[in-house]
């Protein structure tokens, strides 16, 4: 399973061009903050190669000099907001190009989990499902914030653009740095985790299917397909057996004062994550049920599943009553 390449696609602004002010959340802007120490760490160990070699200078030295001042940066502000919980930050008059230096940063450490992963499954006889999910969502969860507002089919920064491998090394002695995961810089894709067995199996053989034959407009059958798996498993862990579907079903099971379906003791929470249902089955769902829709592309469906795959995993923690829900018949 494979992310779509979407910077390969969408029109790039110039880096020089201000992408205006964007604001993040201060957890947010720490995860990208990372990933920019992240890009200079590995940065560096280049230059150091480079004055093993004895060259005059790196040509990383100019990139290393503007991301620590990003860095620095990051690091007065996030001090100023370490107080709040939930603070803002606001970058005035950023450049598209800083941008790509934060999404680099991100797809960099998603590409170091991703090696952690391997590394780990090669290694360990057995590692429990529940470390290997928690680890998958962490690595889904930074993808996303790679995709995030403004970042949204941005193409991340070169910074490891002429890095080679140790196949191309006229010399199999020669031993150089390791090769950064090409998927920052040539769009290499991302293989999606998608956890719950159920949606990978049935989702994901029928994307399959329609690459192999070439139906990229049917891609709405796959949103029809995880709808049902969705309201199924519903069905499942509340009990109910009646006729409703979609929000009505959603409404009956996790609704009610009394809901058979119960994510928080919090009215608010409860009412929240209803609504979260409410709002996939509303605004995607529906559409799919009532009438064909060829404007799906392979990306926009991917993040579909991905959010089926988020509301499988919140139903999977609920608290369920099952019997006979209120209106069965």
């Amino acid at each position: 399973m494979e992310i779509e390449k979407t910077w390969e696609t969408v029109k790039q602004p110039p880096d020089e061009e201000s992408a205006g002010s964007p604001w993040f959340w201060v957890t947010t802007y720490k995860e990208f903050h990372e990933g920019l120490k992240s890009i200079v760490q590995e940065l560096e160990q280049y230059s150091e190669l480079a004055e093993s070699l004895e060259l005059e200078s790196s040509p990383y030295e100019k990139e290393i000099g503007r991301l620590k001042g990003m860095i620095d940066w990051g690091e007065k502000k996030l001090g100023a907001e370490a107080s709040q919980s939930f603070g803002e930050i606001t970058v005035n008059g950023v450049s598209y190009g800083s941008l790509r230096y934060l999404k680099a940063g991100i797809l960099f450490r998603v590409s170091e989990l991703f090696q952690k992963r391997s590394d780990v499954l090669k290694k360990a006889k057995t590692v429990p499902r529940s470390i290997l999910q928690t680890f998958d969502e962490r690595i889904q969860q930074l993808l996303n914030l790679a995709e995030m507002g403004i970042l949204n089919g941005l193409k991340p920064a070169d910074v490891f653009f002429d890095i080679i491998s140790s196949g191309e090394q006229p010399n199999e002695d020669l031993k150089i740095l390791p090769q950064i995961p090409p998927s920052i810089n040539q769009g290499t894709s991302f293989e999606v985790p998608i956890i719950d067995p159920v949606l990978r199996k049935r989702c994901l053989s029928i994307l399959g299917a329609l690459e192999e034959g070439g139906t990229s407009d049917q891609y709405d059958t796959i949103i029809r397909e995880m709808s049902v798996i969705l309201e199924d498993r519903v069905r499942e862990l509340s009990g109910y057996t009646g006729k409703l579907a979609g929000v009505q079903l959603f409404g009956e099971t996790m609704g009610k004062l009394r809901p058979n379906i119960t994510f928080s003791d919090d009215k608010d929470i409860q009412k929240s994550a209803h609504l979260l249902f409410r709002g996939y089955s509303g605004f995607v769902r529906n559409e799919v049920m009532h009438r064909l829709v060829s404007s799906y592309t392979r990306g926009r469906v991917l993040q579909l599943i991905g959010m089926v795959d988020y509301l499988l995993f919140i139903l999977s923690n609920a608290e369920t009553s099952k019997g006979k829900a209120e209106g069965n018949s």
